[in-house]
């Protein structure tokens, strides 16, 4: 199977155009609506980023079908977390915590000032750098704890930005089931006690 044996499959159109501009609009208001910039979890340039927010926990639960479809795994949902990068962004080459097992990767929206410019994550197949490019739509799922990833410096020029959504599980028959199912929480959709979100890095 090609996920098992690379460790990462692209999954073309699994969220529609419509979806994807409604998730975007969704997420520039949210913005809006907290201006302060942020500098989190190591990413440089990070305009705004939110640990479980409702409407992406439900995307997380709605779309785990298509993700068990093509891990061939029975899946445990952990939490989602999504990013608006500004031009200077980077995220150095990481491996991720235990939560993020079978992480999905999904650009919902980009304006870069070059239209053939193109911000894709990147990771190490055999040791072979390979850049996985994707359209808003698009996911990459991969194995975030084996296979390490990141992204280069983000030269979409000035006023760029990039929204980019995640999506974490753990198999449900692997070492990571127990602990980290719900990232720790009571259910998906539910806050932590504490309002710090967990360290993530994608």
């Amino acid at each position: 199977m090609f996920f098992e044996d690379n460790k990462y499959v692209i999954i073309k159109n699994l969220f529609s155009k419509n979806l994807c501009n409604i998730i975007k609009q969704y997420a520039i208001h949210d913005y809006i609506n907290h201006t302060e910039l942020e500098d989190l979890h190591g990413v440089k340039n990070a305009a705004h980023s939110k640990y479980a927010d409702c409407l992406m926990e439900s995307l997380l639960c709605n779309i785990q079908p298509a993700i068990e479809k093509y891990t061939n795994k029975k899946l445990i949902p952990t939490y989602s977390f999504y990013r608006i990068y500004r031009d200077g962004a980077v995220l150095n080459d990481h491996l991720d915590r235990p939560a993020c097992e079978i992480s999905v990767s999904i650009p919902f929206g980009y304006e870069y000032s070059n239209e053939n410019y193109k911000w894709n994550l990147h990771g190490y197949v055999n040791d072979e750098k390979i850049y996985f490019e994707c359209d808003p739509g698009d996911a990459v799922i991969y194995k975030g704890c084996e296979l390490k990833h990141g992204r280069d410096r983000f030269e979409g020029g000035e006023g760029a930005h990039h929204c980019q959504l995640f999506l974490h599980y753990v198999d449900a028959d692997g070492p990571y089931a127990e602990e980290h199912k719900f990232d720790g929480r009571l259910n998906i959709g539910i806050k932590k006690e504490t309002e710090t979100s967990p360290t993530v890095e994608n």
